[in-house]
């Protein structure tokens, strides 16, 4: 599949990146690779699969929960950069401009 122009925009302003002619190109050969993967993928007939069966790979899927060991928070917070009201206190991921 062909990412138009208008498509791979739409995606930068989406991720928020500013690419040159360069890596837009990179970019759009990357992503146009990841679409033709997933229609290889899609057209894998699964409909005798049941989810969730068991193929003898997995058998921790079907392990029973439990609950263990675990540390005392004032020691890991202990080791925490920062902290702040019993909580770790990291930087804002995402900034916007309404901030």
């Amino acid at each position: 599949m062909q990412l138009s122009d208008e498509e791979l925009g739409h995606l930068e302003r989406l991720a928020r990146l500013k690419l040159d002619g360069e890596s837009r190109e990179k970019l759009r050969g990357q992503l146009e690779r990841i679409i033709e993967f997933v229609k290889q993928l899609q057209a894998v007939d699964t409909g005798r699969v049941t989810p969730g069966a068991d193929t003898g790979t997995h058998e921790a899927f079907y392990r029973e929960d439990g609950t263990g060991a675990c540390l005392e928070r004032s020691e890991v917070l202990g080791q925490a950069p920062e902290t702040k009201s019993g909580m770790f206190s990291v930087p804002p991921v995402i900034e916007t401009d309404d901030t």
